[in-house]
C-alpha cells in the first residue's frame, strides 16, 4: 500500500528519512515493496497483512514506526466546535439493518464553499497517486488515508425526503455509481445501501452515488462515518466489480468504537478548508458498542518464549506506545486492547507485539533443535493400510474436488437432506459441495473411458456434505467404483473386497452382513452394508439413467463407506491360534433357492444347527440359468469340518451334512443339486 514520507511524518517526532520509514516497518513486518520518487515526495510501496487493517493509514504505521524506534507519536487535532442548530431538524437516519451496519452516524454542515483543496493536502493526496478532486471529497480522503476510516459526504438538498434509510436493496432498483463513464447498475436484493425515501444513493462501504455527489454548487451536506459488515462488503464489491479504498478497508474490518474520532476529524477539516458551521448533535443508528478487550501476557512467559531477558519497563513502554494502556498486575501486564487492533486475542499476540518491536533479528537462534518424533496415529497408519489393501486389489486411487455441479449432485441426496453450495457468479460453475463420492469417481470414468481406458477400479476417500433441519452435516467416506463385468456375479465381487478390506482393518472375525435395500435411489439394485449391528455403508448397480448422464458405456457398481467405521478398530488384536494337528473334510452343497434369498440367511441357518465338528461354512459361486427356472439361483456353499483331537472320518460327516441338506429343504424349500 502506498504511503507519502511526509506524510508520514507529520505524526512523528523526530520525523524519519525514507530509508529510516522502509527499515523500521519492514523490521516490524510491513515488507518495503518499493519507493516511488515523486516531484516533492516519496511514496513507499508496504506489504499489507490482511488482519492489519488499522494499518492501511499513515497514522497506523506512523504508530509502529514510533514504537520501534522511540519517537513520540503526534495525533492529529479531532476537535469541532458545534452550533446551536439542532440536527434533527435537517435530516433523520433510520438503520434497518444493524447486524449489517453496526453503526451508523451522521453530522451535516451548512452554508459550506466547495472549491479546490488547499496546497498542503491535495500534495499528500498526490504523492500517493490520488487526483484531488474538491475539498469536501478530498477530506473524505485525506481521513482515510490518515486514520484509516472510509467516511463519505452526500449532497444535503439531493436527499429525498431529508432522510437517510440503511436497508437492503430491493431487486431490480437501478443504481448510478460515482465516477467518470460509470453505468448504471442493477441492484439484485443481496446488497446493502444508504437510501434516501426514494432511491439508494450509496452502495454500503463500496461505493458513492452519483445523484447525491457534492459539487462547486452544493451548500449543504452530510458527513457519514460507518461501519459495515466485511463479508457482505466484499460480496457487493464482487457481485458489481466494483472495488474501492473503502472496500478495501471495510473488508478488513472497522470498529464501531473508531468511527465518531475520524468523524469528528473529517468534519474539523471540512470546516476549516470549506468553511459551514456544524449542527448540534450527532444521529447515530445500530448496535450497542462493544467493550474494549483486555488481554493479560505473564512477563516471564514472554521471556521464556523470546529466550531474552527484557526488562518490564521495555515490555511497558512498546504496549503503550502501541496504544495498548498497559497496567502491571502482580507478573503480568494487562492490556486494553486498541479497538482497531482486532488482530489480539490471547497472550500469545501480546508476545508477538513485544518480538516485533524489540526486532526479530535481535531473537536467539539455536542452530541445533533436538526433536522426538511421535509414534504415527492409529487412524493415520489404518488409513495407509487400507490405501495400500485397495491397490493391491487392483484399485487406483483418485483425488478430487469437493465441489461438483448440481445435476451430478442431485440424484446422490439422502431422504430428507438438502444440497449445500457455495456462492459463485459464473454461470454452470461447479458450486455444490458433494453429497456422495461417486458422481466424483463416475466423472473419473467416464475420463478415463474417453481416452480409450479399459477395466478400471476407483477408489477415494474424502469428506461429503450435505444440510438438515439440525444444520450442516459432513462426514468422512470411502468411494469404491468398479465396472460390471459378468452378470452372473451380481454384486459379490465388490463385496468379496469390502470383506477382505474389513479382516485388513478389524481382523478375521469381522463380519459384513449384506442386505437388499431400497433407501438409496442411486442403486438399481442396492444393498445395506453392517458391521456389527452397525451401519457402515451401501453399495449397488448405479442406477442405468445416472449411469447414462455421466456418459459411461457400460454398467458400474460402487459402494460408499463410513471411514470411522472401518478405522476404529485398527490396529486389530492379534487372534493367534495353532496350526490344525489333523486334517479337514470339506463337502460341497448347491442348492437352488429363490432369489431373494441372501447368503447371509442360508449362512446363519446352517450355523445356527450347532453341527459337531462344523468348522466354517464358505461361499463358493452363485449361479443363475434357465436350468434352475426364472427367479430362481443356485448357490454353493461349502462346509469343512474337523476334529482338534483326531482325524475324522468321512461317514462321521455324511451325518451333519444331511442335517444342513434337511434344514435348507425345509427353511427354503431349497432343491438340493448335489
Amino acid at each position: 500500500m502506498l504511503m507519502s514520507v511526509q506524510w508520514m511524518n507529520d505524526y512523528l517526532d523526530p520525523q524519519a528519512s525514507d530509508a529510516e520509514q522502509g527499515d523500521l516497518l519492514t523490521a516490524a513486518g510491513f515488507p518495503l515493496e518499493e519507493r516511488i520518487e515523486r516531484e516533492d515526495d516519496i511514496a513507499l510501496d508496504f506489504e499489507m497483512m490482511s488482519n492489519r487493517g488499522d494499518c492501511t493509514c499513515h497514522l497506523g504505521l506512523a504508530r509502529e514506526i514510533a514504537a520501534i524506534s522511540g519517537r513520540n507519536l503526534v495525533l492529529p487535532d479531532t476537535s469541532v466546535t458545534e452550533s446551536d442548530d439542532p440536527i434533527e431538524d435537517h435530516v433523520s437516519v433510520v438503520n434497518e439493518e444493524p447486524e449489517a451496519c453496526p453503526l451508523y452516524t451522521a453530522r451535516v454542515i451548512r452554508g459550506v464553499k466547495v472549491g479546490p483543496s488547499p496546497k498542503e493536502m491535495a500534495r499528500r493526496l498526490e504523492a500517493r497517486g490520488d487526483i484531488p478532486r474538491n475539498v469536501v471529497v478530498d477530506a473524505s480522503n485525506f481521513v482515510l488515508f490518515e486514520m484509516g476510516q472510509p467516511t463519505h459526504a452526500f449532497d444535503l438538498d439531493t436527499l429525498a425526503g431529508g432522510t437517510v434509510i440503511i436497508r437492503m436493496a430491493r431487486k431490480g432498483e437501478t443504481f448510478l455509481p460515482l465516477g467518470e463513464g460509470a453505468e448504471p447498475i442493477t441492484l439484485t436484493g443481496e446488497e446493502l445501501v444508504i437510501a434516501d425515501a426514494e432511491k439508494p444513493v450509496a452502495l454500503a462501504g463500496v461505493k458513492g452515488g452519483a445523484d447525491s455527489a457534492v459539487t462547486e454548487k452544493t451548500t449543504n451536506i452530510l458527513l457519514e462515518a460507518a461501519t459495515f459488515d466485511p463479508v457482505l462488503v466484499r460480496r457487493t464489491s464482487r457481485l458489481h466489480g466494483i472495488s474501492s479504498d473503502s472496500s478495501f478497508r471495510f473488508e478488513r474490518g472497522v470498529s464501531p468504537l473508531q468511527v465518531d474520532e475520524c468523524a469528528r476529524r473529517f468534519a474539523s477539516l471540512v470546516i476549516e478548508h470549506a468553511g459551514g458551521t456544524l449542527c448540534k448533535g450527532v444521529l447515530s443508528a445500530g448496535a450497542d458498542l462493544p467493550p474494549l478487550r483486555e488481554v493479560s501476557m505473564r512477563m516471564d512467559r514472554c521471556r521464556s518464549i523470546l529466550g531474552q531477558d527484557i526488562p518490564t519497563e521495555d515490555m511497558v513502554r512498546v504496549l503503550d506506545t502501541l496504544g495498548f494502556s498497559p497496567v502491571v498486575e502482580g507478573d503480568s501486564i494487562t492490556a486494553t486492547v486498541p479497538c482497531e487492533r482486532g488482530d489480539i486475542e490471547r497472550e500469545i499476540d501480546l508476545v508477538e507485539e513485544v518480538a516485533r518491536m524489540q526486532g526479530y533479528d535481535d531473537l536467539p537462534v539455536h542452530e541445533v533443535i533436538s526433536t522426538r518424533p511421535a509414534a504415527p496415529q492409529p487412524l493415520i497408519l489404518g488409513r495407509r493400510t487400507l490405501d495400500a489393501h485397495l491397490v493391491a486389489e487392483g484399485f487406483m486411487e483418485t483425488v478430487t474436488h469437493s465441489l461438483i455441479n448440481e445435476a451430478a449432485a442431485a440424484p446422490f441426496l439422502p431422504e430428507g437432506a438438502t444440497l449445500l453450495g457455495t456462492i459463485d457468479e459464473r454461470e454452470g460453475g461447479d458450486t455444490i459441495l458433494r453429497p456422495s463420492l461417486l458422481p466424483s469417481l463416475m466423472r473419473v470414468r467416464a475420463h478415463n473411458q474417453d481416452q480409450g481406458a479399459g477395466s478400471m477400479r476407483l477408489f477415494e476417500g474424502g469428506s461429503v456434505f450435505h444440510a438438515t433441519k439440525k444444520g450442516h452435516d459432513e462426514s468422512l467416506h470411502l468411494g469404491l467404483l468398479m465396472d460390471f463385468i459378468e452378470p452372473g456375479d451380481g454384486l459379490r465381487p465388490l463385496l468379496g473386497v469390502i470383506e477382505r478390506l474389513a479382516h485388513t482393518l478389524l481382523g478375521a472375525g469381522a463380519a459384513i452382513e449384506s442386505t437388499p435395500s431400497s433407501d438409496a435411489p442411486w442403486f438399481e439394485p442396492g444393498a445395506l452394508l453392517r458391521l456389527g449391528g452397525s451401519t457402515i455403508g451401501r453399495m449397488g448397480l448405479v442406477a442405468r439413467s445416472i449411469r447414462t448422464a455421466h456418459g459411461l458405456e457400460h454398467d458400474v457398481i460402487g459402494a460408499e463407506l463410513c471411514l470411522g467405521g472401518l478405522l476404529s478398530g485398527y490396529p486389530p488384536v492379534a487372534n493367534l491360534k495353532p496350526l490344525p494337528a489333523y486334517p479337514a473334510i470339506e463337502r460341497d452343497i448347491s442348492a437352488i433357492v429363490r432369489e431373494e434369498t441372501s447368503w447371509h440367511e442360508l449362512a446363519e441357518c446352517i450355523q445356527g444347527l450347532d453341527l459337531a465338528s462344523l468348522e466354517n461354512v464358505g461361499f463358493v459361486t452363485t449361479w443363475r440359468g434357465s436350468q434352475v427356472g426364472d427367479g430362481n439361483k443356485s448357490i454353493t456353499m461349502r462346509l469343512r469340518f474337523r476334529d482338534a483331537t483326531r482325524t475324522l472320518t468321512h461317514d462321521e460327516v455324511d451325518g451333519p451334512v444331511q442335517q444342513a441338506v434337511e434344514a435348507l429343504q425345509s427353511t427354503f424349500q431349497a432343491e438340493i443339486r448335489n
